[in-house]
């Protein structure tokens, strides 16, 4: 114990390996308390606030300055482009709202300190976080259709689609979609997050493709 503490007074590698692990549970920590408000607002309003995502968003990018330093920083900045570019057309056609999309780049903000996590750093933290919220609400969507009754007729309906948008004789029928079965995103995202900075299943997955 005399010994553990006289090498932290030194700042030894004990010492930073302490600090480390502290930092890379307070960042989980902070991950799960923005999930669970954004998962509570989003199942009773139907909205993810300001006051949640952009508080959010400069947290991220402290800690990643706090993990690494001004590269982590600088991809803090580079994970809410990303973030903004792969999912912000999505709010400029109405599929998703503002608030999913600065949820999630609240926490593509951390991917100067997803190293911590255990799991990929950097971009491809960013590219992780937007593959599997696109799997997970992929799955909440097809559990609500089947706990409802309605995934038969939904892939009925797509599969209409794709033989009416595939014909040159035949006018395309697009799938309406029905409000009564929307699932909110940010639900998705928030799973997604957390899941991520835990236990990466994309990795135990095999699933890589941007490495």
């Amino acid at each position: 114990m005399a010994s553990s503490k006289r090498t932290c007074a030194r700042g030894g590698p004990l010492c930073l390996s302490i600090k480390t692990d502290r930092l890379g549970d307070w960042i989980g920590i902070w991950i799960s308390i923005v999930a669970f408000a954004a998962i509570v607002t989003d199942l009773r309003y139907r909205k993810i606030f300001n006051w949640l995502t952009l508080p959010a968003i400069v947290v991220g990018l402290a800690l990643s300055f706090a993990a690494t330093g001004l590269p982590g920083l600088a991809l803090g900045f580079a994970g809410i482009l990303l973030a903004f570019v792969a999912f912000g057309w999505m709010w400029g056609v109405k599929i998703l709202g503002a608030g999913d999309v600065k949820l999630l780049m609240a926490f593509a903000a951390l991917a100067g300190a997803a190293g911590f996590s255990g799991g990929r750093n950097g971009v491809s933290f960013v590219a992780d976080l937007a593959l599997l919220t696109l799997m997970v609400g992929g799955a909440l969507a097809a559990a609500t259709l089947a706990v409802k009754g309605r995934l038969g007729p939904f892939f009925r309906k797509f599969w209409r689609f794709l033989v009416t948008f595939s014909s040159r004789n035949l006018a395309t029928e697009f799938p309406k979609a029905d409000p009564t079965l929307q699932m909110p995103f940010g639900v998705s995202i928030a799973i997604a997050a957390v899941w991520l900075w835990y236990d990466n299943p994309l990795i135990r997955w095999g699933i890589a493709p941007w490495n």
